[in-house]
């Protein structure tokens, strides 16, 4: 599974058009938008495959209805990821009940215009100027969750929107399949995800070049974190659940990893690796218990915040979050 998917993670593409947030003092020139077109022809080409008699129809189905037709969002979403025709047609071949089961939520997307606009509020609080990415929702082959590029944030509907009501039987007991197995607060979800993905727009100091361990699990803790405090929810509840309840020793073998300079493979972006029934992206975990330590530390809130979403030095910041469960 691609480093990319994240869950943590979770948004989505409204039919609202080319409406611009005005509430958050975009530029002039700014073409800030939310989008859902793009789940909507997924529907019409996944009806539609209903009448094709062979693969290559399938294929031409697909082409023709989803990606010909897609906003400039979808397009530079394939673009970026090398998404095919045929990486869908392959998934909603292996996964059919769950694609039938999860449309209605996917759906959902439609309903959070007010929703996002209270969290660029927010937003507006620490960084007034800030112009936001264009959202665009997407449906992917079951491979991204939230994302972005320097224009787009976008949100992997089929992933965000599962939940546990959703038939997930094709999965088995895999790591995506309990990662699907959410809860039903859908909207929360979405906006959490969107927060997320936002303040890593945000992050202008990260290294993103560096899979350094503590220098990523800072990366996506941080986001976790801000995230969190900007929406009141938690975005993936199995990986956190399990984490509080084995911090001590995770953080044996997080402490003398950072130590020795690894990078995140044992850690994050780990779907197709974890074994045991333990979830991936733990580093996410630790790096977020790290950010809350220093949160917790600092009388000034508001310049916390900056300060989390600013960083410049991770081993820095480590020191001063006091993070150790030991003590």
């Amino acid at each position: 599974m691609p480093k990319f998917l994240k869950i943590i993670v979770f948004l989505y593409c409204l039919l609202f058009g080319l409406q611009s947030f005005s509430q958050i003092k975009p530029a002039e020139n700014s073409a800030f938008t939310v989008t859902t077109k793009d789940i909507d022809n997924f529907w019409v080409a996944f009806d539609m495959l209903k009448n094709c008699n062979s693969s290559l129809d399938s294929i031409y189905c697909l082409k023709e209805y989803l990606f010909d037709n897609g906003t400039d969002g979808f397009k530079e979403f394939i673009r970026i990821y090398d998404y095919t025709s045929e990486d869908y047609l392959e998934a909603i071949r292996n996964y059919p009940k769950f694609f039938n089961s999860v449309r209605a939520n996917t759906l959902l997307t439609k309903e959070i215009y007010p929703e996002i606009i209270q969290l660029f509020q927010k937003i507006e609080k620490y960084y007034p100027n800030y112009i936001p990415l264009k959202i665009c929702f997407v449906i992917s082959p079951l491979r991204a969750g939230g994302t972005s590029t320097r224009e787009f944030l976008f949100i992997g509907a089929e992933i965000i929107t599962s939940s546990n009501k959703v038939d997930l039987s094709e999965f088995g007991l895999n790591a995506l399949g309990k990662i699907l197995d959410s809860d039903t607060n859908i909207d929360k979800r979405l906006i959490y995800v969107i927060a997320h993905e936002t303040i890593h727009h945000l992050q202008v100091n990260a290294r993103l070049d560096n899979y350094d361990l503590l220098n990523r699990s800072l990366f996506e803790g941080a986001a976790d974190f801000i995230a969190w405090l900007l929406t009141g929810v938690r975005g993936n509840a199995y990986l956190y659940d399990y984490g509080i309840s084995h911090e001590k020793e995770l953080w044996m073998k997080f402490k003398k990893d950072i130590e020795a300079g690894v990078n995140t493979d044992n850690w994050m972006y780990n779907f197709d690796r974890v074994e045991n029934d333990l979830p991936p992206d733990l580093g996410y975990f630790m790096g977020y218990r790290i950010v809350e330590a220093y949160f917790n530390k600092c009388l000034d809130k508001h310049q916390a915040v900056l300060d989390i979403i600013e960083m410049k030095n991770p081993e820095e910041f480590f020191k001063k979050s006091g993070y150790n469960p030991d003590s």
